[in-house]
C-alpha cells in the first residue's frame, strides 16, 4: 500500500467529515474505519480530532502509523 492507496480509501468512506472533531460519534466511526480498513489498532489518546478529526488529518496519520512517506 502506498500513499496513493490511502488517500483513495479514505476518501471512500464518505463518514470522514471536516467536523468530526465536533462530533464525538464521528469521530468513532473513523477511528472504526481505520482501524479496519488499514489493520491499525488504535489507542484511546489516539482517537482525536487531531489525528481524525479531516480527511487530511486522517490520511497524515495513517500514512504516520503505516510509515508510509507521504
Amino acid at each position: 500500500m502506498n500513499s496513493k492507496d490511502v488517500r483513495a480509501r479514505i476518501k471512500e468512506f464518505s463518514k470522514i467529515r471536516e467536523n468530526a472533531e465536533k462530533d464525538e460519534a464521528a469521530l468513532l466511526e473513523v477511528a472504526l474505519f481505520v482501524e479496519d480498513v488499514f489493520g491499525i489498532i488504535l489507542t484511546d489518546e489516539e482517537i482525536c480530532e487531531v489525528n481524525l478529526g479531516t480527511h487530511q488529518a486522517t490520511e497524515g496519520f495513517v500514512l504516520k502509523k503505516l510509515t508510509i512517506p507521504q
